[in-house]
């Protein structure tokens, strides 16, 4: 057996842990195409790619080649280190040459965008060429030497671009002469990235006055022409290389039995650092990060936190630390993701399956990405998804990649947008704006943004605090969180809510704190340090949804489900305590309410389905919660990216916790009797009595999963699968108390 896999087996013994599947993968190289000296380009360049060890090109490289050359927008699906960049850099380089146009590259991140620089200028230098970066950390000196001389690339990420097209009259300059944009990594703008890529791509059209030659460069998704067409607002040609990394790969999933899925994995990252190896963890919740972290330290390893909401500097010695080896891993929400090179990573560990299977190839593929055998171990616990598939190995293996969506007319993304481009272009004339931005205008005058003088709506003094301190990776306003007056992190709403209520247990780079206050109004928790706790806190809350408005409507499974647009209320009324180490997952150490709840309300997108005109509500929220877990392997949804509500007058609604939408109601809306089915499987192959963690327990219900029937709710789903006739109850405004 491989040594590695032999040192696991040695730590599960006498666990009640278990290696449940592994799954050897050996992908190899793809079909080779023509040799880069008979691509027509130019021959310094050509001879450049050469020398780069870039002698024959694989079919995808060239197709992608001879369609950027010929002025198409295109996207390019390939797996990690499959060779995408020289597919998108050689056709815009050989133009630059030949015509001396300029190419404006965009990387998610600046640390991500330097990692390429190195290999782009290399390259650039060879034949003539320049390429530069220009992002907040750029030297004035360094700024100012751009301008005066622009590079044939000009290398950034989106918040650059955001910020820079409204406030600085510099970089429109450089922006403007842009022929071509480059998204690499585009599979990261789903949900509100992606609202907010697709307006900065409709700014940069503005402000060059034309069509651009848009390009996008992706892992491996499922929908490569659809989010084409999403970002792009235009058909694109798609070119599809490997479906995943090249080399060999050693899939394990592992069972936890009645451990948490939190010591199983931290136990693992420990074992696989003491045999040399350098691990990469991840987990999806900014908290489990962070207690995944503090547990794998306690077993004697130096393991360090990467995640959004960390000061910049934070992450970035993170980066360093594991690359030079002063660190023996990381534990990462999905910020490590993406390419950002942190040196060779041998093994990924994930606490929990990925929302999607995707995802899941994104994140196998950092390990043994030099050559070497790459070790990727899933950690599968008492969640009905992971359930479902540990009966199921090769089912999960062979799942369908799901779309990559966002919502294209979010609207809070529409505004800060609106009033960016106000900012751009000095005013907005009303009659020029198109309809659907019409609402967004309207709501930016109500909030004092932009002042209307004549046909024209100009940006308030507050509009530039607004577009420069406002996050493209979300579309709520964030909470600033402090320790003794001094700023620490920040988290987003509606999740501040569960993170950041009173009491809470708040974990930040290995220390524990409790949050002491919360002010929604002035969007700042103040926390304090307290001794190392073993539990962790979720909240209790409600949700009522409201404002409904319905735009298609159809029949699914002879349920009538409609899709649209409402107001989610959320009101914390207070928090249940869960230990750490407990055996008995889903059940709370303690409960607490508040004297006075926290509430906070957002317009979202959302699906609404009737089931019957009155309903148990053990049986419809039970019902409710699978239909969510289902949404992970139907539509590629987090447990935290979808949030639902059941009525005891037989409506469900199951919304996007991402402010005006994410796209992902609207995938589920599509699929809902793919969700149907999965549900039926879980339900009906559960062998508790009447509810637990594998089945319809869920770690965010609103009440601490009360009310809940794992039978009822069967019955419920197969009398709903059984009618032959149409819906016997039309979708309408839900009536009655609310369970979340």
């Amino acid at each position: 057996m491989d040594r590695v896999l032999e040192a696991v087996e040695a730590t599960l013994r006498g666990s009640p842990a278990r290696v449940a599947y592994v799954r050897e993968e050996a992908v190899e190289e793809p079909p080779l195409g023509p040799s880069v000296m008979e691509m027509g380009l130019t021959p310094s360049l050509a001879e450049a790619l050469r020398r780069e060890g870039l002698e024959r090109l694989y079919e995808f490289q060239a197709e992608a080649i001879k369609l950027i050359s010929a002025g198409r927008s295109v996207v390019i699906s390939s797996g990690a280190a499959t060779g995408k960049t020289e597919a998108f850099l050689a056709p815009i380089l050989d133009r630059a040459l030949k015509q001396g146009s300029r190419s404006l590259i965009i990387y998610p991140t600046k640390a991500l965008a330097k990692d390429q620089r190195a290999r782009m200028s290399r390259l650039c230098f060879s034949v003539g060429a320049s390429a530069a970066i220009y992002d907040g950390d750029t030297p004035e000196r360094e700024r100012m030497r751009i301008v005066e001389s622009p590079p044939a690339i000009l290398i950034t990420n989106p918040d650059m671009v955001h910020v820079g097209m409204a406030l600085s009259s510099r970089l429109r300059g450089l922006l403007k002469e842009v022929e071509a944009v480059v998204l690499d990594e585009a599979h990261v703008y789903e949900g509100a990235f992606g609202s907010h890529m697709r307006m900065i791509l409709k700014r940069l059209s503005y402000l060059a006055g034309r069509d651009l030659q848009l390009v996008a460069s992706s892992a491996t998704i499922g929908n490569p022409a659809e989010l084409g067409r999403l970002l792009f607002d235009r058909e694109v040609d798609v070119v599809s290389g490997l479906p995943r990394r090249r080399g060999r790969a050693i899939h394990v999933l592992l069972s936890t039995g009645p451990l948490s899925r939190w010591t199983l994995a931290s136990r693992l990252i420990a074992t696989l650092a003491k045999l040399g190896l350098r691990v990469l963890g991840f987990a999806d919740s900014q908290q489990m990060a962070e207690l995944l972290a503090k547990m794998a330290g306690r077993e004697g390893v130096k393991v360090a936190v990467h995640r959004a909401g960390l000061p910049r500097e934070d992450r970035v010695r993170v980066e360093e630390g594991l690359k030079a080896g002063r660190l023996n891993g990381v534990v990462a929400t999905p910020t490590l993701e993406l390419g950002i090179d942190v040196g060779t990573l041998d093994a990924v560990v994930l606490a929990s399956p990925p929302p999607s299977y995707a995802k899941y190839l994104q994140r196998a593929g950092r390990a043994g990405r030099r050559g070497g055998v790459g070790y990727v171990f899933t950690v599968l616990s008492d969640d009905p998804i992971d359930a479902y598939y540990e009966g199921r190995p090769e089912e999960f293996f062979s799942q369908e990649l799901t779309p990559v969506v966002f919502e294209p007319d979010n609207e809070e993304v529409l505004k800060l947008h609106l009033l960016a481009l106000a900012l751009q272009l000095g005013r907005l004339r009303v009659r020029d704006l198109p309809e659907g931005w019409l609402r967004a205008s309207e709501a930016l005058e109500a909030e004092g943004l932009l002042h209307a003088r004549g046909v024209s709506l100009y940006p308030s003094r507050e509009a530039w605090r607004v577009v420069r301190e406002r996050s493209l990776r979300g579309a709520g306003p964030e909470v600033t969180i402090y320790l003794a007056g001094r700023p620490i992190g920040s988290r987003e709403l509606p999740m501040a809510l569960h993170d950041l209520h009173p009491e809470a247990i708040y974990l930040h780079k290995g220390s524990t704190y409790e949050v002491a206050h919360l002010d929604l109004k002035r969007l700042r928790a103040e926390v304090k340090p307290v001794g190392d706790v073993p539990y962790y806190t979720r909240p209790l809350y409600e949700v009522n949804v409201e404002e409904l408005g319905f735009e298609k409507r159809r029949a699914a499974d002879g349920v009538e489900v409609a899709y649209g647009r409402g107001r989610v209320l959320k009101r914390v009324v207070g928090y249940a305590t869960y230990s750490v180490y407990a055996l008995e997952r889903g059940r709370p150490e303690s409960l607490k309410y508040f004297d006075e709840a926290l509430s906070w309300s957002y317009e979202t997108r959302l699906m609404v389905a009737r089931y019957a005109d009155r309903v148990d509500l053990e049986a419809l929220h039970a019902l409710e919660h699978i239909v969510i877990h289902a949404a992970r392997p139907v539509a590629g949804a987090g447990l935290a990216d979808l949030g639902g509500v059941s009525y005891p007058d037989g409506h469900m609604v199951v919304y996007d916790s991402t402010p005006g939408g994410s796209g992902l109601a609207k995938l589920l809306y599509e699929r809902l009797e793919k969700a149907h089915r999965v549900a039926l499987k879980v339900l009906s192959s559960c062998t508790c009595h009447d509810g637990c963690p594998r089945c319809v327990y869920d770690p965010f219900c609103g009440n601490n999963n009360g009310m809940l029937s794992r039978r009822k709710a069967l019955a419920l789903l197969n009398s709903v699968l059984s009618r032959r006739e149409g819906p016997s109850v039309g979708v309408e405004e839900p009536e009655g108390r609310s369970i979340a």
